[in-house]
């Protein structure tokens, strides 16, 4: 095999040599058992993963050894390209070639392959490890030469393949070799000017293309394999005066490969390779200018940039991958913002989960709570804790040493506790009438809670006025103490003995604790009336 390549990738270009067909005759080649073509040397111009596999040749009756060839769809870790000049050069002429490794180049050094014969190409470093080197080709003389670099023949870089011709006209493609369903551009120049006015393409002597100028872009690239091309200038030279020159180059087969493995740069800077069959690191690029610049081991992009990446294993690498653009004064704002907005939106949450299981678990106290008195075990306490909004508790009915006398005790309604609520005591005790009280009217409390002040009549009397023994029975209230009400007075006129007597007997009206004036007018009765109200009293 020549070049004697190791490792081999897409793209390279090779030739398998049959050494026994030294008598003339047609070598067979077979290619994993089955027969290939006819011819002493096999060319592959670009190889891929497809050509991988074991090659034999047949000469003159005889097998020739198993060769196997595996090819690698990366790229090799260092790389070699053109500074100055052309891939199709004329002949005698030079060009510059650069060799670059992210790496250094301690311990490189460059071969070149011409027809059979391969040499070594020393490197002469101006300092111990440099990243890039560049040396010039000495002249071209053969159609194809072959240039590469290499280390310790694990370590390699892409060929760069230089032909000469003797016309004038000469046909460029970029890149070289192509690469299948990506762009590819021809170029039909001419040595020594620039004024192509006209440019016919020809794939495989048939006319693809004609344009105005030098260049024809093929936007998607067919399926690997070699084709043949050429193109026919239309130009003149500076200051010519004649007709315009038209020429056509030379046939130059371009060599179309598989696509190697990419890496793929998110928009967030996050480099990954889906299509990598084997372990590696990431290494970013930064562009400037024209060429990119690699940050360095394991260092993330953080600055204002267009960057590209690579998965890089021990001897290949990916193909660069997408470009992008990366705004770090923009993103980091950004970032901050949308992290401050999330946090507040969660503090506002908590806040307003907070204050609506607060007010579902808050309990409102309907009523004021009233202290139990000593003594009086008619009513129990009501408990706050345990009512809430719109629950009254009962008053207790029933209670030891208290005659029931009309069941059980409906709550008050809170909102019907105003002003008019107690109603004034009516007056009946007209002459010769059964003097009384009407019953305690209230809005909201029932029959049962204030009994009526009830007239008590002596036997065969006829009211107060005719100096009956009449008498009221004890205020019976529920809830309401005996302090709470103060006793009557008695209001003696001058000169006065008593009801009996005619005096203008009367009472002070009555005086509560929180209750006004005019909710209860004062009675106005007789002294003997006052004299058994007292009684009763005294024995309340």
């Amino acid at each position: 095999m020549t070049p004697n390549l190791s490792p081999i990738f897409a793209g390279d270009l090779l030739y398998l040599h049959c050494n026994d067909s030294q008598d003339g005759s047609t070598a067979i080649w077979k290619f994993n058992g089955n027969k290939k073509n006819q011819s002493n040397t096999l060319k592959i111009a670009a190889a891929s993963s497809k050509d991988s596999g074991i090659y034999n040749c047949i000469s003159n009756g005889q097998t020739s050894d198993d060769f196997n060839l595996e090819v690698f769809e990366y790229v090799p870790i260092a790389s070699l390209s053109i500074t100055t000049g052309q891939p199709v050069m004329r002949k005698n002429a030079k060009v510059l070639l650069e060799l670059t490794n992210d790496d250094g180049l301690e311990g490189w050094w460059c071969r070149v392959n011409r027809g059979m014969k391969t040499r070594r190409i020393k490197l002469k470093l101006n300092n111990e490890n440099p990243t890039s080197f560049t040396f010039e080709t000495t002249e071209l003389k053969v159609p194809e030469t072959i240039y590469w670099c290499e280390k310790n023949n694990t370590s390699r870089s892409n060929q760069v393949v230089l032909r000469t011709t003797d016309n004038d006209v000469i046909l460029e493609m970029y890149p070289f070799p192509a690469i299948a369903g990506e762009k590819m551009t021809l170029k039909c120049l001419v040595w020594g000017t620039k004024e192509v006015t006209k440019s016919v393409f020809y794939k495989e002597n048939t006319n693809i293309m004609s344009v105005q100028g030098d260049t024809y872009n093929i936007l998607t690239v067919d399926e690997p394999g070699v084709e043949r091309y050429k193109c026919k200038a239309t130009y003149r030279y500076k200051d010519q005066t004649v007709d315009p020159h038209v020429y056509d180059s030379d046939v130059q087969d371009v060599p179309v490969h598989v696509c190697p493995v990419r890496a793929v740069l998110s928009d967030t800077m996050g480099c990954s390779c889906p299509s990598c069959d084997r372990q590696g690191s990431y290494m970013y690029y930064k562009q400037n200018g024209a060429s990119w610049t690699m940050l360095g081991q394991n260092k993330h992009p953080d600055g204002d940039g267009t960057y590209h990446c690579r998965a890089v294993m021990d001897n290949m690498r990916t193909l660069p991958s997408n470009a992008v653009r990366y705004n770090h004064s923009i993103s980091g704002p950004v970032i901050g913002i949308l992290f401050f907005i999330v946090l507040l939106g969660l503090f506002i949450f908590a806040v307003a989960f907070y204050k609506w299981n607060k007010k579902r678990n808050e309990r409102v106290d309907i009523y004021e709570q009233v202290p139990m008195r000593q003594g009086d075990t008619n009513y129990e306490a009501i408990n706050m804790r345990q009512v809430k909004e719109g629950e009254y508790d009962t008053l207790q009915p029933g209670a030891e040493g208290r005659q029931k006398t009309g069941g059980e005790y409906e709550a008050l309604t809170k909102r019907e506790g105003k002003d008019e609520v107690y109603h004034t005591l009516g007056e009946n005790v007209a002459s010769g009438g059964d003097g009384g009280y009407e019953a305690l009217k209230t809005a909201g409390i029932q029959k049962d809670e204030y009994e009526t002040l009830k007239t008590k009549q002596p036997e065969g009397g006829t009211g107060a006025v005719s100096g009956g023994d009449g008498g009221y029975e004890a205020l019976k209230t529920a809830g309401i103490q005996k302090d709470e009400y103060e006793t009557l007075k008695t209001k003696q006129p001058e000169g006065g003995t008593g009801a009996v007597s005619g005096g203008d007997g009367g009472y002070e009206a009555l005086k509560t604790a929180g209750i006004q004036k005019d909710e209860y007018e004062t009675l106005k009765t007789k002294q003997a009336e006052l004299e058994k109200v007292e009684e009763i009293k005294e024995k309340k």
